[in-house]
């Protein structure tokens, strides 16, 4: 593992680990949806434990496979981000970091509270799954829960305001945007905006339900914002000066914004059902687990990221992206960390879209042979996404891969120490 970047480090880095996170909560969708849950909204440790019990081959595949696979994968999430903050630390005193404030690249700083966004979501899941009891007490840690989504959504204010502030004092520079790069701040508010969503989708409580909403409906509107102000934007510079290699992936950056909007609507639809139950006019009706609007949202989501992955594989196949960033050992790009979220959202997305949308609706039966089927198609994407993370890890993160006989800067402070230190032995002799 590479270390001491000093100036060559860049907060784009933080999205291997965010790559990570969202693979260990892609495991998580195996609890979700494969196993049942009747009686909580999310799968507990308990009912795990009864869907094994109870549950044959399929199931218990389902629920080993999800445990190895969540449990390695935060691991490798928490790693990968305590190395990022060692990393950024040092590099904050650099003149490098002095440079990207004055830049379009201090946008990459919002890689910061999205990924501290997916630690918290990822911290909560395996929380639910590793945690006996955890269900019994859940009321409990939902302010805790609100804080440091808080929290974070405060630190992603702070980064972005000054952000814009220096923008519009100085003006955008158009020909060195080069691709979609600024759908990163989107992107991380819209994982605020998601983690927000999660106690009014659980909570029973309606203060926490009412200010779980409040807070994602705010943190949504910025995400929309930002997402129809950047998004022309990106595309006008790229028309204008062309699209440049190594940012090639943020063509993708609309799929996990989709994903994450979508688990939105469906967090604050059960927020929406939860407060109904409070009015006075409530008649005590049971509210459906699914409708076909919500099939049709699931829909449109999935068809939506179809349109932005077909348009950035035709480019990145065509433009050498794949070939020099993916495969490739020889250039050091942290954008391509890029590619593994966009995966990770077709993937999640496309499991609520079976389960909520299809089955739900009955459009297909839990356990048929379409089923199994269509889990099978969407295993093959999350493999392919896996793939991807682990080659980049290995191809950009490792000593053998792209910074192979490049000294760090700390290495070469190293080398020049001594260097001074054999010529100042060699003159006293």
């Amino acid at each position: 593992m590479i270390r001491d970047l000093g100036e060559k480090y860049s907060p784009l880095y933080f999205l291997a680990a965010l790559g990570f996170g969202g693979m260990s909560v892609f495991f998580f969708m195996a609890f979700m949806h494969i196993t049942p849950h009747p009686d909580t909204p999310m799968p507990t440790f308990e009912s795990i434990q009864d869907a094994w019990a109870s549950g044959g081959a399929f199931m218990k595949y389902a629920i080993a496979i999800g445990y190895v696979g969540m449990v390695i994968m935060f691991a490798v999430h928490l790693f990968l981000l305590a190395w990022n903050l060692r990393e950024f630390s040092a590099f904050r005193k650099t003149e490098a970091y002095r440079t990207l404030k004055a830049t379009n690249a201090e946008v990459t700083l919002m890689a910061i509270p999205l990924t501290l966004g997916m630690t918290v979501n990822g911290m909560f899941v395996a929380g639910m799954a590793l945690v006996p009891g955890l269900w019994g007490v859940i009321e409990n840690l939902m302010p805790l829960a609100l804080v440091l989504y808080g929290s974070v959504g405060v630190l992603a204010l702070v980064i972005m305001s000054t952000y814009l502030k220096r923008v519009i004092a100085a003006g955008f520079d158009f020909k060195a945007n080069g691709g979609l790069n600024q759908l990163l701040s989107t992107f991380a508010f819209a994982m605020i905006t998601v983690g927000f969503a999660a106690p009014a989708a659980i909570s029973s409580n309606k203060t926490i339900v009412l200010l779980a909403m409040l807070g994602s409906l705010f943190f949504g509107s910025i995400t929309v914002l930002l997402f129809v102000v950047f998004l022309p934007l990106g595309v006008m510079s790229m028309l204008r000066y062309g699209l440049s290699l190594p940012n090639s992936a943020t063509l993708w950056l609309a799929v996990p914004i989709s994903t994450l909007l979508t688990i939105t609507a469906l967090r604050l639809r059960h927020g929406y059902q939860t407060l109904e139950t409070y009015s006075p006019a409530y008649d005590g009706a049971t509210h459906p687990k699914s409708s076909i609007a919500v099939l049709v949202l699931l829909a449109a989501s999935i068809m939506f990221q179809m349109t932005f992955l077909g348009l950035g594989h035709l480019v990145m196949r065509a433009n050498g992206f794949y070939k020099q960033f993916l495969w490739g050992r020889e250039t050091a790009s942290p954008a391509a960390f890029t590619l593994v979220c966009p995966g990770v959202g077709l993937s999640v997305v496309s499991m609520f879209a079976l389960h909520v949308g299809l089955v739900a609706n009955g459009m297909i039966e839990k356990f048929s042979t379409t089923y199994y089927v269509l889990i099978a198609v969407i295993v093959a994407i999350f493999l392919v996404t896996l793939w991807a993370g682990i080659t980049l890890f290995r191809n950009q993160l490792l000593r053998s891969g792209a910074f192979a006989g490049v000294a760090t800067p700390k290495a070469q402070a190293q080398a020049q120490a001594g260097r001074e230190e054999a010529t100042v032995e060699k003159v006293n002799a």
